[in-house]
C-alpha cells in the first residue's frame, strides 16, 4: 500500500506538466520564416507596413499586426514575439501580419 507521503511526492511532478509547453516555447521553438510554404500561403510578413492590408472587423489596416490578432499568444515576458496558432504555434514577430488576421476578442 502506498503511503500518503509517497503519493504526494509522486504526484507533485504532475503539477508541472501544464508548464512544459510554455518552457519549450521560450527555449527555442522554430521561428516562422518568410520562405515557409504555409507562411507564403498566408502572405505572412515580418513587417506589417510592407503588407497590402484593408480595414477588417472595425480595425484600420494600419492597426493590424500579429500582436493584436486572435491567433497570437505572447510567449514569456517578451511581447515582441509570440506563437501563432495558424502557423503551428511557431514564433512570429509581433509587428508582423498575415492575410488571416482577425482582431482579438
Amino acid at each position: 500500500m502506498t503511503s500518503r507521503r509517497t503519493f504526494i511526492k509522486s504526484t507533485a511532478a504532475l503539477g508541472l506538466i501544464p508548464l512544459l509547453p510554455i518552457s519549450m516555447l521560450s527555449q527555442g521553438v522554430d521561428k516562422v520564416t518568410i520562405d515557409d510554404p504555409v507562411a507564403k500561403a498566408l502572405k505572412y510578413t515580418e513587417d506589417a507596413t510592407n503588407a497590402v492590408r484593408s480595414d477588417r472587423g472595425g480595425v484600420a489596416a494600419a492597426d493590424q499586426v500579429c500582436s493584436n490578432c486572435e491567433y497570437y499568444t505572447v510567449v514569456g515576458s517578451d511581447a515582441a514575439s509570440g506563437s501563432c496558432t495558424l502557423l503551428g504555434n511557431r514564433l512570429v514577430v509581433g509587428v508582423g501580419w498575415c492575410s488571416v488576421w482577425v482582431p482579438k476578442r
